[in-house]
């Protein structure tokens, strides 16, 4: 599914560009409720056995982003911290943009 290239234009390259459109999301469908075109860790018996080792990577990593920089709103930009329900989980109804800066030591 990921490398057809009835899905994807041509596939065997990375590109994480195709997901975005002027650099905004485009609309990419992640929770799998229109169509899915991407399960990257598979599902049921056959589930990938380091889908919890990669949440952990992911936990650390973010962890360590929040750790390592000082995060800002983008100058002109508010915080909208309303919600939508998107399929089954809540999601902020506009997007947070904010501006990293390495903390100093």
């Amino acid at each position: 599914m990921g490398r057809d290239p009835k899905i994807w234009e041509d596939p065997l390259t990375f590109k994480p560009e195709r997901f975005l459109e002027n650099g905004e999301a485009h609309g990419f469908d992640m929770t799998g409720t229109r169509e899915i075109k991407m399960m990257p860790f598979g599902a049921g018996r056959r589930m990938c056995p380091g889908y919890g080792l990669s949440l952990l990577h992911l936990e650390y990593y973010v962890a360590n982003l929040v750790w390592k920089f000082e995060w800002k709103c983008v100058e002109g930009e508010e915080v909208d911290l309303s919600e939508k329900q998107q399929f089954i989980t809540m999601v902020m109804k506009t997007p947070f943009k904010a501006n990293m800066y390495s903390r100093k030591k």
